[in-house]
């Protein structure tokens, strides 16, 4: 397991300077080269010729509606926006990433772009995750994705690096790749289940997804919670091994992670106050209060597949 690494291993965190970069990036570029035809993240076709250069994300990439802090806000302010340096080191929020832990993280996230389906113009086929959500979702008779899931199936990239940085912070002496690997939400999808039809909701999902060729991960039912109301699932995609999320939500429940996230990334920052992140529970406990339970849904079993390091 991830964390079990770092704490055997004891490794300081990295320091990597500018002078270090040039021979980083070779490095990088190296391993990529060396991957295997058909691997989501490889330089090159299956017929042996290089691919073009990926779109631009900005065109297609948008928060999620609860992620109204994110950089691809373009409300936000200058100085509220993420950072990379032109040695290839990110910054956003004092949270941090060396040259060669940011190209870490750009690698993962092109094989998320991959296997999520778009092709460079933003169109989709049949191929991707995306596509076959979007069949699944005609099976669902009382479901349906949330509206624009496409806009929403990948994570922000500087999204994503903050996630990343705070692994980093957290497993100083893991493998950064190891990391980004746990990540499970590159790729994410959003469920809004009837309320009544909701726990069989959740087994049909699941079975379609298990139909369609992914593995689960792990499903993690939080209704009895006091502060966050719904199932968070994690899968993996056979061919490249990349993972993605699945949330199941009532129409209340998302409503509710909505109005609470923004409590919750700041609960989540190393610098709020005792007492003010105590003030930001209460008011999740508040909002959570009101939403009711669908039947059955408090008997919905947690899974997580041995030998899975939790992200």
């Amino acid at each position: 397991m991830v964390q079990d690494r770092a704490v055997e291993q004891g490794q300081p965190r990295e320091a990597n300077g500018p002078h270090e970069t040039q021979s980083q990036q070779s490095d990088l570029s190296a391993r990529l080269e060396r991957l295997p035809v058909g691997h989501p993240s490889s330089p090159y076709r299956d017929d042996g010729s290089w691919k073009p250069p990926p779109p631009d994300l900005a065109k297609y990439e948008l928060p999620l509606p609860d992620e109204c802090d994110s950089p691809a806000n373009s409300d936000l302010s200058a100085t509220d926006q993420a950072h990379t340096t032109p040695d290839g080191s990110w910054d956003w929020k004092g949270h941090k990433l060396t040259p060669h832990q940011s190209l870490v993280a750009d690698e993962s996230i092109a094989g998320y772009r991959d296997v999520e389906g778009r092709d460079l113009d933003g169109n989709y086929s049949d191929r991707g995750i995306t596509p076959a959500m979007r069949r699944i979702e005609a099976q669902l008779d009382h479901g349906h994705l949330i509206e624009d899931a496409e806009k929403f199936a990948l994570k922000d990239p500087d999204r994503f690096k903050e996630k990343f940085a705070r692994l980093i912070e957290r497993y100083p002496g893991a493998d950064p790749s190891e990391l980004a690997a746990n990540i499970p939400d590159g790729i994410r999808y959003t469920v809004i289940l009837d309320f009544d039809y909701y726990t069989a909701g959740v087994e049909v999902g699941h079975t379609r997804l298990a139909d369609a060729g992914y593995e689960r991960i792990e499903t993690k039912p939080s209704w009895d919670s006091d502060q966050y109301k719904g199932v968070n699932s994690q899968w993996r995609e056979r061919d490249g091994g990349v993972r993605f999320e699945v949330q199941f939500h009532t129409e209340e429940s998302w409503d509710a992670k909505q109005k609470t996230h923004a409590a919750y990334e700041k609960i989540q920052e190393p610098g709020t106050p005792v007492a003010e992140a105590e003030r930001l529970r209460a008011y999740q406990r508040q909002v959570s209060a009101e939403v009711r339970v669908p039947p059955g849904a408090l008997e919905i079993e947690p899974y997580k597949k041995e030998g899975q390091a939790r992200a």
